[in-house]
Order: C-alpha cells, then structure tokens, then sequence
C-alpha cells in the first residue's frame, strides 16, 4: 500500500458546476485504504455568482483557503486528495511544491489540458485552470504560479482548446499522448527525472468512456484501465510518489466499479478486503 501522511477528501463541485462530482470523494474514500489522517475539508455547498469570467467564483475561492488551511495545519509531506473537481488539485500541489521546491514533477493524467484562464474558457468553469494557476499567475483566482513547464507532463490528454494548444505549444510542455500510451505503458515512468518527487494528477475522465462513463465529462478516444494501471505500476516502481490527487467521479451514474478498482490497485490505494 502506498504510505501517506493524509487524505484530504475535497468535495467541491462549483469547479466543474456539476453538483454530481461532489459526492466523488467520499465514494473513492470509501474505496481506499485511509492513510495515517483523514480530514474532510469544509467547503460551500451552494454557488456564487460568476465573478472576473469564473462560474462560481466565491465558492471555489472559498474552498481554496478551506484546503490550503488545513493542509497549513497538517503539513503532509505525502498528500492524497479526493475530488470533488479539478479545481481542488490547485491547494495540494502548491503545497507539495513548497516543500519539494524543483523536485516535484507533476504527471497531469487528463483528458483535458485544464491550462485555460478566465478569458480564455469558453465555459468560464475553474476545473480547466488549475495546471494553469500553478503555471501563471491570473488575479482572478488563487494562483500559486509554483511551477515551472520543465516541471509538468501532460499525459492522455486529448481535447484542448485553442488557447491550451497554442500555450502547450509556446512552453513546449511534454505531452504522452494515449495511443503512445497505450503502445507503451511503461513510458509514463519514463517522463519524471531521476530523484524526482512526483505528483499524480488522475483525473479519471483520461480513461475511455467505454471503460469508466461515471466522469464528469467523458471523452472518447482514451485509456483502457489495464493500460493505465500497468502505467501506474511501472511510475511506483521506478520514482518516489509523494502526492495522488484523483478528481471528476460521478459514482451516481451506471459503471463498473471493477474499472475503477484496478487504477486504485495500482496507486497502492485499494481497501483491504474484510476479513
């Protein structure tokens, strides 16, 4: 099992405004082994007003300081976050990046870029600007800007608006994309350096909706579990994790929840069966 010193189960859903993710974190807390502490994080249950081109923009500030407060208060140095939305990955990696600084490699495992910013969204939702708050300070939402493109790989990313295009492109991001993937799924361990603290970013839309459509926005053309699991276990082979975040469940709607049990097996993070 891979050891941590917290989970964090964020249950925000004004990220995505789809109130179905909110309960996408205690679900996979039910799923999982706890850690040495869980907490979860006292965030709103209603939306905002947009604000400054963010859909629910107080509510999804308001669950920032929620998350960054309690993260203060427990000083994880091995994190799992449980979403909720996208949007709850921008609390824990900055503060995993201020305690590893340029160690911290970040595999952002995604359909989606999630590097908007207000004025480039076309939806205005935050769950497709945390990479690039962490990337770029904005002003309109908490943006940490911890990061630096060296240390980033997007990987089975496959729906990107113009403007993500053209920053990938500018930054000269490394992308894994799921057809090399899914050829080679030991080259997902490939990508952080040696001695690298890396974080997982998992949002569980990067799996095709033939294997898991329990995701806030299924998008064809992505990964089996047997690839990403295979992927996963070759990463916790060969590097040092210090951070999963996993984010974007919708446990309402129909699935096989063995799909799911095979990624978790692979993070280290299954339950013990009863005995």
């Amino acid at each position: 099992m891979w050891n941590r010193d917290l989970d964090v189960l964020v249950p925000m859903w004004q990220g995505a405004d789809d109130i179905r993710v909110r309960d996408g974190a205690a679900a996979l807390g039910a799923l999982v082994a706890p850690g040495t502490q869980r907490v979860t994080v006292p965030v709103p249950t209603e939306g905002s007003e947009r604000e400054k081109g963010v859909r629910h923009r107080d509510a999804v500030v308001d669950a920032h300081s929620a998350h960054a407060e309690v993260l203060a208060r427990y000083r994880p140095r091995r994190l799992l976050t449980l979403g909720g939305d996208c949007a709850v990955e921008v609390a824990s990696v900055a503060h995993l990046a201020d305690h590893y600084a340029q160690r911290l490699f970040v595999l952002w495992i995604d359909a989606h870029g999630d590097l908007n910013t207000p004025a480039s969204s076309p939806s205005g939702t935050a769950h497709g600007m945390p990479l690039r708050l962490l990337l770029d300070a904005d002003g309109a939402l908490p943006a940490p800007r911890c990061l630096t493109p060296g240390q980033v790989a997007l990987v089975g990313v496959r729906d990107l608006d113009p403007a993500e295009v053209e920053y990938v492109r500018r930054h000269e991001l490394t992308v894994l994309d799921c057809a090399t993937l899914g050829a080679q799924p030991t080259r997902l361990a490939e990508l952080p350096p040696p001695g690298a603290a890396v974080y997982v970013h998992l949002d569980l839309d990067v799996l095709d909706p033939s294997a898991l459509p329990a995701v806030a926005v299924p998008t064809p053309g992505g990964l089996t579990s047997a690839t990403l699991a295979r992927s996963l276990t070759a990463l916790r082979a060969h590097h040092r994790v210090v951070g999963v975040g996993i984010t974007e469940y919708v446990p309402q709607l129909a699935h096989d929840q063995r799909v799911l049990i095979e990624v978790l097996d692979a993070l280290g993070l299954r339950k013990d069966p009863p005995t």
